[in-house]
C-alpha cells in the first residue's frame, strides 16, 4: 500500500510539472517568436536592407578583370618573294636590285592578353541617388509590414487567450450548475420517497441534469479544443497540458478613447506603406526622367599582350571618358512622364481611400469598445437578478409555494446570466485589443525586430 500511494503522489508530482502555465504576456511573446508569416516578414525586411547597401556601392567605383588565351596550332605564314630598288646616300636610286627570294614558315601561334579596367560613374543623371532613395523607402515598408504582421499576431493571441479564459470561467459555472442540479434531484428523490411528492417531479429533474452533463461533457471538449488552438498559436505540442494564469476583470474601467481618428492616421503602419508607396512613385518619375539627361563615365585600364614565340609581351595603360547624350528618341520622354504621373495618381488614391476606410474602421471599434462595457454593466445587473431570483425561488420551493420548474428556470436563468456575465467580459478584453490595434498601439514595446 506504501508503494500504490508513493507512485500514484509521484504521478500527480509529474503532472504538475508537465503542466505549462501561461500568462497573457507570455503567450503573446511566444507568438512572435514561433509565427511563420511574422518571420517571413522580418526576412524581407532584412532582404530590403540588403537591397539598400546593394544600392549604396553604385557610388563606388567598379573594378572588372579579363584574361584571354588562345592557341592555333600548325599556322603557315608565307612571306613572298620581293625585289627593292638600292637608293644612294641621296636617295637617288643606283639601277641595282636587291631581291629577297620569300619565306614558308610553320608554327603555332600563342596569345595571351589579360586587362583590369576600373569605370567611374561621374553623372547619370540623378540615376544613382534616386535608387538608393528608393531603397531607403524599401527598407521602411519592409519595416513597417513587420510591424503590421506584430500586432496581427498579437491581437490574434490575445483573442484565443481570452476566450479560452472565459471559457474556462463557463466551464467552472456549468459544473456548479450540474451540482446544483444533482442536489435538487437527491432532494426530489428524499421527497419521494416521503411521498411528498411524485416521482414524475423527480424525473424533470433527472432529465434536466442528464443534459447539463452531457453539454458539461461537450464543453469539456470544447475546453480541450481551445487550449489546442491556443499551443497552436504560442508553438506548443498541441498536445501540451496548458494552463492559462491571467483572469477576467470583474470590475473593469472604461478605456480612454480620445483624438482615435488622428492617433490612427499617424500611427497606422498600413498608411505609412502606403505613403512611401507614394514616395516609391515620385522617385520612380524622376528615374525615368534622368535617363534623358547627359551621363558620364571615366574607365582607367590596364593590359598586357603577348603573342608567344613572334613577338615579345607588351604592357599598355589607356585612359577613357565616355559622354553620352539623348537627342532624338520621338517623344519617348513625355510618354515616359505621363505613365509615372498616373501610377503617382493611382497610388494617391489608394492612400487616400485606406485613409477612409481606417476612419470608419476605428468607429467601429470606438463603438464595440462601449457596447461591450455597456453589456458588461447589464450583466452584472443580470447576475445579481438572476442569483436574486434563484434564492428567493428556493426558499419558496421548500416552503412548497414554487414548482419544480420554477426552480430548474431559476437556476437554468442563473446559468445564462453568468455566462453572459464571462462573454461579456472576454469580449470586452478582446474589443481593447482590437482598438489598440485600429489606433496603431498595441503594444509597441513588444514590435522590436530583434526577435529571435
Amino acid at each position: 500500500m506504501r508503494h500504490i500511494i508513493l507512485t500514484f503522489c509521484l504521478l500527480i508530482g509529474l503532472n504538475a510539472t508537465a503542466q505549462h502555465k501561461l500568462s497573457l504576456q507570455e503567450s503573446r511573446q511566444m507568438a512572435l517568436e514561433y509565427n511563420k508569416t511574422l518571420k517571413s516578414a522580418k526576412l524581407k525586411h532584412f532582404e530590403a536592407e540588403a537591397q539598400r547597401k546593394e544600392a549604396r556601392t553604385a557610388y563606388l567605383p567598379k573594378v572588372d578583370g579579363s584574361a584571354t588565351a588562345m592557341y592555333i596550332p600548325n599556322t603557315d605564314i608565307t612571306i613572298p618573294a620581293v625585289s627593292i630598288p638600292v637608293h644612294d646616300g641621296n636617295g637617288n636610286q643606283t639601277g641595282d636590285m636587291v631581291s629577297f627570294p620569300g619565306m614558308s614558315l610553320a608554327n603555332d601561334i600563342k596569345l595571351y592578353q589579360g586587362q583590369v579596367a576600373m569605370q567611374v560613374p561621374v553623372y547619370m543623371g540623378g540615376q544613382i541617388r534616386y535608387a538608393n532613395q528608393m531603397a531607403d523607402k524599401g527598407v521602411n515598408i519592409a519595416e513597417q509590414s513587420y510591424q503590421l504582421e506584430v500586432d496581427q499576431v498579437i491581437y490574434n493571441t490575445d483573442n484565443s487567450y481570452w476566450n479560452l479564459v472565459a471559457f474556462k470561467e463557463q466551464l467552472n459555472v456549468a459544473k456548479k450548475y450540474y451540482e446544483m442540479l444533482d442536489s435538487l434531484e437527491q432532494q426530489m428523490k428524499d421527497m419521494y420517497e416521503l411521498g411528498l411528492s411524485p416521482r414524475s417531479e423527480q424525473l424533470i429533474v433527472t432529465v434536466q441534469k442528464n443534459e447539463a452533463q452531457l453539454s458539461l461533457m461537450r464543453a469539456e471538449n470544447a475546453l480541450t479544443i481551445m487550449k489546442m488552438n491556443l499551443c497552436q498559436i504560442v508553438g506548443l505540442d498541441l498536445n501540451t497540458p496548458i494552463e492559462v494564469t491571467d483572469s477576467l476583470d470583474f470590475n473593469p474601467s472604461m478605456i480612454l478613447m480620445s483624438n482615435s481618428l488622428e492617433q490612427a492616421l499617424t500611427n497606422r503602419n498600413e498608411l505609412k506603406m502606403l505613403s512611401g508607396q507614394v514616395a516609391i512613385s515620385e522617385l520612380q518619375k524622376k528615374t525615368d526622367m534622368s535617363a534623358y539627361k547627359p551621363q558620364l563615365g571615366g574607365q582607367v585600364s590596364y593590359g598586357y599582350t603577348e603573342l608567344a614565340d613572334l613577338a615579345d609581351g607588351q604592357t599598355m595603360t589607356q585612359l577613357s571618358a565616355q559622354l553620352s547624350i539623348p537627342l532624338v528618341h520621338w517623344r519617348e520622354k513625355k510618354h515616359k512622364k505621363e505613365a509615372a504621373k498616373l501610377r503617382i495618381q493611382q497610388a494617391e488614391l489608394q492612400l487616400e481611400d485606406t485613409k477612409e476606410l481606417v476612419q470608419l474602421e476605428v468607429q467601429q471599434y470606438i463603438i464595440q469598445v462601449n457596447e461591450a462595457y455597456e453589456a458588461i454593466i447589464l450583466a452584472k445587473k443580470s447576475k445579481d437578478e438572476a442569483e436574486e431570483s434563484l434564492s428567493e425561488v428556493t426558499i419558496s420551493f421548500e416552503a412548497g409555494l414554487n414548482t419544480t420548474t420554477d426552480v430548474l428556470n431559476a437556476q437554468a436563468a442563473w446559468l445564462s446570466a453568468h455566462g453572459s456575465l464571462l462573454t461579456a467580459l472576454a469580449a470586452y478584453e478582446v474589443s481593447k485589443a482590437a482598438y489598440y490595434k485600429g489606433i496603431g498601439q498595441l503594444n509597441s514595446e513588444l514590435t522590436s525586430l530583434n526577435v529571435q
